[in-house]
């Protein structure tokens, strides 16, 4: 019985670590693709602004897009040009690389999340 009890505290330690070296935009913005791959935006919705109008059928669109790229590898903040007010992001998919922009209103609420394929492979 100790010996499980130990392997559940390690792996709970083992999450907790993998999950501490993102930032908190970097927390967000994995937050919102992993919605948007998985065509639900509820878990997300208390994040957004009020007034940020999302379609369901823009959400599936880039549920298709994001979807087929892949499992989500990682999504990292790059703050050099970057504009005022934004702020950007390295995703690696499997298949293709992507970068996210993602903006918060004065409430730290999203008020803009936008994503394009990567012109080449992120080093």
């Amino acid at each position: 019985m100790k010996r499980r009890a130990l392997l559940t505290a390690l792996a709970i330690g083992v999450t907790l670590a993998a999950c501490s070296f993102q930032n908190k935009n970097e927390r967000e913005a994995e937050r919102i693709t992993r919605a948007v791959m998985d065509n639900n935006l509820k878990p997300v919705t208390g994040d957004l602004a009020s007034g940020v109008a999302i379609t369901r059928v823009k959400v599936a669109e880039w549920s298709d897009e994001l979807g087929s790229q892949g499992k989500l590898l990682s999504v990292k903040e790059h703050p050099a040009d970057c504009p005022a007010g934004w702020h950007c992001f390295d995703v690696r998919f499997q298949k293709r690389d992507y970068v996210e922009r993602m903006r918060y209103d004065e409430n730290g609420k999203v008020v803009n999340w936008n994503f394009h394929m990567a012109q080449q492979p992120l080093r």
